[in-house]
């Protein structure tokens, strides 16, 4: 007789898929096991070997067994082949255990209706946790105004769902505080569309080893979002669907710090784009890359590489911060905000020559 199935839902191996490293949620920090070199050593290369087949019944030399006599090269032993041959690593299955209901706070219809009319402010969070072997990062979007799911209830579901230890509860939530402080005076400003405020963006997002580069002019009075350049980008890349929220979490962060720039007035009034004939736009004159930096690029690079230009990119942004802080008579953007204005450049050598604001 067979055996009764369980109901839908009732098991989930959810977390145990993440750990299978087949997403940039959780990354394994495990070196990856190599032979030594006695092992490769003991290792014969038979595509070395001469043999003429046409003379193998004629030499006088093979002995009964194979053998060639004195100068031959002996066939491995059983003792050199468990030496070559490499540890296997136990194979990672996935483990489905019982699951645990997510508990939601209760609402009336009249409440969720007041709740949806609040406007939407939304913020980059990230969070990176080392857990036990593995580094995890997630990237997500906070609305300022949020009223039903607090920065504790969250972090109790995502340890329930990704079966961490009830110690990292506290870990998210004050992170994800922070992060709410440091850009709360500053994601709820809302410049005006004919501010004709143009920055130069530089976007770096690495996901697991995969690193994406762009360069790009923006607006920030235009009304396209940074989700709807991210989907276009992952479309026209054909790259992974994690790019997405990275791609839009990394252009949120950098527009809002631009924000904060423009209304600070620390940014320049003018940007040289480059456009032939002197024009506001169009296409720009790069006579010996063509433009290619103003390209998006994907490249393949290992652990090392990506966490250090992930610690170049920090610090160049608290160098970017130092040097804010310390011009304090730059106010103005052309009299948007009022006060003085002063045109304060910030041009970082690139490869074409063009300026660089970010």
């Amino acid at each position: 007789m067979a055996a009764a199935k369980l109901p839908q839902a009732v098991q989930t191996g959810f977390s145990s898929r993440l750990r299978l490293e087949q997403t940039s949620l959780f990354i394994s920090t495990q070196p990856v096991v190599r032979a030594t070199k006695r092992a490769t050593a003991n290792l014969i290369s038979y595509a070395e070997i001469e043999e003429d087949y046409d003379d193998d019944d004629e030499d006088p030399s093979f002995g009964p067994d194979g053998s060639t006599g004195y100068g031959s090269t002996p066939a491995p032993t059983s003792h050199q082949q468990s030496q070559s041959q490499e540890p296997a690593e136990p194979k990672k299955v996935e483990v489905k255990r019982p699951a645990v209901r997510t508990r939601h706070p209760l609402y009336t219809e009249q409440q969720l209706v007041d709740i949806a009319q609040r406007e939407e402010i939304l913020v980059p969070i990230k969070l990176a946790l080392e857990f036990d072997t593995y580094r995890i990062t997630d990237f997500l979007m906070w609305n300022l105004n949020e009223q039903v799911l607090t920065p504790e209830s969250f972090a109790i579901i995502t340890c329930n769902d990704l079966e961490l230890p009830v110690g990292y509860t506290n870990t998210i939530s004050s992170s994800i505080k922070s992060q709410l402080a440091e850009y709360s005076s500053v994601a709820n400003i809302q410049l005006p569309r004919d501010c004709g405020i143009h920055v130069i963006i530089h976007l770096s997002v690495n996901l697991d080893k995969e690193l994406y580069e762009d360069k790009f002019e923006w607006d920030l009075g235009c009304d396209l979002t940074p989700e709807m350049f991210a989907q276009s980008v992952v479309k026209d890349l054909g790259i992974s669907g994690e790019f997405y929220p990275a791609i839009a979490h990394a252009l949120h962060d950098v527009l809002i710090r631009m924000k904060k720039e423009a209304v600070e007035g620390h940014l320049p009034q003018e940007v040289d784009n480059l456009a032939a004939f002197g024009a506001e736009a169009g296409w720009r004159v790069d006579q010996e890359l063509l433009g290619a930096e103003w390209a998006p690029t994907l490249e393949k690079l290992s652990q090392e590489e990506i966490e250090r230009r992930e610690i170049e990119r920090e610090r160049n942004i608290r160098r970017l911060k130092r040097e804010s802080a310390r011009m304090g008579d730059i106010t103005d953007i052309g009299g948007l905000f009022g006060g003085r204005s002063k045109r304060r450049r910030y041009d970082s050598p690139s490869q074409g020559g063009s300026p660089a604001f970010w």
